[in-house]
């Protein structure tokens, strides 16, 4: 019996080998950090304008990242200001290998992420490539943009102001506006010519609607004569429908602040561009201080920025900081009725 059962184990253990021998053994796949693709742009450098907005501005495509096997790949397209080493970064999942932005499109982002319109500023962008939670997020080559958005300006309730400075046609007239729809108008009129001083408010681009003249001592009619500023020059002018009132103020304009040549004691004078209908001027600012704009070196009409600041301003508003130490490229822009901006860009 014992011989038997000896037997019986030998012939088991056998068995049992040649089982072992004959399994397959199975296909491990280990993923490990992919090879990155390339992520390329279709401009680097992009000023964009209202006039273009509709236009195709930029762009992306990229290669896919190479795992060395097939796999399902998340891409995700990811936009930030330069130096911050994408910190609040702007992400874009891509559900295909190429991503394009009209100018609207981009400069809405753009002013989301605090930059000022007119203002060139670098962007840095790549490519995050993820397979799964447990293997390691590649990422693509960093491409380097220098982009400039711009004011998406609204149109604000106006009036227009034909007069003979321009040939007295409502439709190509400058305007005063009013923001808060509140009758309360105003806007800047450059006149060059003595012998065209005269103008009138209507209240449409024509003559067939609403019309207002000088009523005397500051007053306006419907009836009224010609309205007019005294002398020329860069006037601000004003209209107030409630008590039917207006008046004009001429202006030259400059920039006051620690930043400047002339600190908070004097302003440095701007100059009018007659081509941009802006003021400006390259002037040396220095770090570390601020400066907002005036008018005839007083306080009575200033402009300064939000907060923080966006390149938008309002009458007695914020000091504007200046950052870095240079020679700036100073523009004042008020052709735009009751919204008005600015730019300083280092040389």
């Amino acid at each position: 019996m014992k011989t038997v059962l000896t037997k019986f184990l030998a012939f088991g253990s056998i068995a049992l080998l040649m089982l072992a021998s004959c399994k397959k053994d199975g296909v491990k796949v280990t993923a490990t950090p992919g090879t990155p693709g390339a992520l390329t742009a279709s401009a680097t450098t992009i000023v964009l304008t209202s006039a273009t907005a509709g236009d195709n501005a930029v762009s992306f495509s990229y290669t896919p990242t190479d795992y060395g096997f097939k796999s399902a790949v998340t891409y995700t397209l990811q936009i930030a200001l330069k130096g911050a080493n994408f910190a609040n970064s702007k992400d874009i999942g891509l559900t295909a290998k190429s991503k394009a932005y009209t100018g609207a499109d981009l400069n809405t982002m753009l002013l989301s992420m605090g930059l000022i319109a007119g203002n060139p500023a670098q962007l840095e962008t790549r490519i995050k490539s993820e397979l799964a939670t447990n293997v390691q997020t590649t990422y693509s080559n960093v491409l380097t943009l220098t982009v400039t958005p711009y004011f998406d300006i609204p149109f604000y309730a106006s009036l227009y102001v034909p007069g003979a400075y321009q040939g007295w046609s409502p439709a190509t007239a400058m305007r005063i506006s009013s923001p808060s729809d509140n009758k309360l108008y105003e806007g800047y009129v450059n006149y060059t010519d003595a012998g065209s001083l005269e103008f009138k408010y209507t209240s449409d681009p024509d003559w067939n609607h609403t019309n207002y003249g000088d009523a005397g001592s500051g007053k306006l009619s419907t009836s009224g004569g010609n309205l007019s500023v005294p002398s020329t020059g860069y006037y601000l002018l004003k209209a107030d429908l409630t008590g039917n009132t207006w008046s004009v103020t001429k202006t030259q304009w400059g920039i006051i602040g620690d930043a400047t040549p002339g600190g908070w004691g004097a302003s440095t004078a701007l100059t009018f561009d007659s081509a941009t209908q802006t003021w400006g001027g390259t002037i040396h600012l220095t770090a570390g201080g601020f400066c907002k704009f005036r008018a005839n070196d007083a306080w009575d009409i200033n402009l300064g920025d939000n907060k923080p600041a966006n390149g938008i301003l309002k009458y007695g508003g914020e000091n504007i900081p200046v950052t870095v130490t240079g020679d700036y490229k100073v523009t004042l822009d008020l052709t735009h009725p009751a919204f008005y901006f600015y730019s300083l860009i280092k040389q």
